[in-house]
């Protein structure tokens, strides 16, 4: 047993996942699949909250978040 990794993690049972048909006929409701496409207007919100900063890493000091709960 290595020093990094405790008795329980030892003794955990990986996840299996279920079958996942190839065809894309079937919606899998149980693995949190939806037959319905998200709506025009989520769509609208998720597109006007990304912007190019979404490549960047965020800024390691939290400074304007730091500042905001400050204020």
């Amino acid at each position: 047993m290595s020093k990094y990794w405790s008795g329980i993690t030892a003794r955990l049972v990986p996840y299996v996942p279920g079958e996942q048909p190839r065809d894309k006929k079937y919606i899998k409701l149980n693995t949190n699949e939806n037959p319905y496409p998200p709506s025009p207007k989520v769509l609208e919100a998720i597109t006007g909250a990304v912007n190019a900063d979404l490549r960047l890493y965020p800024d390691p000091t939290c400074d304007n978040l730091r500042r905001t709960v400050a204020d």
